[in-house]
């Protein structure tokens, strides 16, 4: 358990995986206002929250659609 401690504070290194950029097949980023924008698959959902996630997901991130991991501590 005291393992897990960490996971709220900063992160250990590899720990928290960064979002990765949704390209389009130009290898340009998709633009977006809101994360209703991104394209998506059917096995990919909208991130509902700010908060950490628990299954992957889409976001619209600074203009930009990521997909977001989940924490991995």
């Amino acid at each position: 358990m005291a393992g897990l401690a960490g996971c709220n504070s900063t992160p250990p290194e590899g720990c928290a995986q960064e979002p990765q950029k949704l390209l389009d097949s130009d290898g340009d980023v998709y633009r977006c206002i809101a994360s209703e924008d991104c394209p998506r698959t059917s096995r990919l959902t909208l991130c509902v929250s700010d908060a950490d996630v628990l299954d992957p997901c889409i976001r619209c991130l600074e203009t930009e659609c990521v997909r977001v991991f989940p924490e991995v501590c």
